[in-house]
């Protein structure tokens, strides 16, 4: 397990113009792939936009065969990046859409693609939520996905940390409204399951920026600004997780049997 450079990428997109959005993508990797980072994540929703109405979201939904993931593909291989982005999903089954994120390997492949679970307000009405919390096996280690409102509660990242996950990424779009739940979730999940959270977030509009990595012990590690477009990058060494958890025992001490 070597040391994993990730980049988290707080931009906006341009609502409903999924051409423009994608397009902004590929500039972002080709301007800033000199940094060698092994990971990019995107905000949430990030090829679309957050604020439409469920027409639109049906219009703008893509199955994993559609645009948006077959350029990503090409993306990943182009700048040997990992990526992971969201977008809104379909599937065969009529209506069925989902707010997820698709996470694409070096290589072009896709190791992933995480469901959206815990559906905030009025996208209960838009969306179908996701079953499951799924964990990555990649080169680097196993990593696990959480959007937006799912790190509002602690049963996800507690199950992902079960499933071996030593790396969340946290793709959100997220409220000023809701700026100080933002700043004490992300690093509380950090601590209570001893490993690394990367929360990457929008800005402009009503948003609070502010994307930022969390060390296994809940530190802050790194922060981007709350109302300005910014790629933060940082090294990390995901042997820390086993460190914390030799140095703080919530692991070895858990009880599951209530």
């Amino acid at each position: 397990m070597k040391k994993l450079k990730i980049a988290l990428a707080q931009v906006k997109s341009k609502l409903k113009d999924r051409e423009y959005n994608l397009n902004y993508m590929g500039e972002i990797l080709k301007n800033y792939s000199k940094e060698n980072f092994d990971i990019i994540c995107f905000p949430e929703l990030f090829y679309t936009g957050h604020y439409l109405k469920r027409d639109e979201i049906f219009e703008l939904a893509e199955t994993q065969e559609g645009i948006f993931i077959s350029q990503i593909k090409k993306l990943a291989k182009l700048y040997n990046i990992h990526i992971i982005a969201g977008y809104i999903e379909k599937t065969e089954l009529t209506g069925e859409i989902y707010n997820s994120c698709i996470f694409i390997d070096n290589e072009g492949d896709i190791i992933g693609n995480t469901r959206k679970n815990y559906l905030w307000g009025k996208e209960k009405l838009q969306f179908k939520r996701g079953a499951s919390y799924p964990v990555y096996n990649t080169i680097f280690g196993k990593i696990g996905i959480l959007i937006c409102y799912d790190n509002e509660f602690p049963e996800p990242a507690r199950i992902m940390a079960l499933k071996g996950a030593k790396l969340i990424f946290a793709p959100s779009i997220w409220s000023k409204e809701a700026e100080n739940r933002w700043n004490i979730q992300l690093p509380a999940n950090a601590l209570f399951n001893l490993f690394f959270v990367a929360g990457v977030n929008t800005v402009g509009q009503n948003f609070c920026g502010s994307s930022q990595i969390f060390s296994p012990n809940g530190e802050l590690i790194k922060k981007a600004s709350k109302d300005e477009e910014e790629i933060l990058i940082e090294e990390i060494d995901l042997k820390e997780v086993e460190k914390s958890r030799t140095k703080i025992p919530y692991f070895s001490d858990i009880d599951l049997t209530f």
